[in-house]
């Protein structure tokens, strides 16, 4: 009797879920972030750390660190490599001129 109490408040639970699959979002359920120009963005006085602004002038969002604006996006033309201590990279990442790592 206990096992079947369990598999039906399981199967209650299942069948109260909401299933995101049969609903679909509407443009007035979206999250709108504020939108700005690079000068305007620039131009706040304080940001919080955390805040986001869309600038229009770039066409992408930027959130602010604390202590500068930074880009949540590439501009799909830089390629970025991160070397731990004493450790050197080369190159400019194409294949012409790949990366090349050593040691100091």
């Amino acid at each position: 009797m206990k096992n079947i109490l369990r598999t039906l408040t399981f199967y209650l639970l299942l069948l109260s879920m909401p299933f995101s699959t049969l609903y679909a979002i509407t443009a007035d359920e979206l999250l709108e972030v504020h939108k700005v120009t690079t000068t305007e963005m620039n131009s706040i006085t304080t940001p919080q750390a955390g805040s986001l602004v869309f600038n229009t002038t770039e066409n992408t969002l930027y959130f602010y660190t604390g202590s500068a604006w930074k880009r949540l996006r590439s501009t799909g033309s830089e390629t970025k490599v991160n070397a731990g201590s004493g450790m050197v990279v080369t190159g400019n990442g194409t294949s012409s001129v790949p990366y090349t790592i050593g040691t100091n």
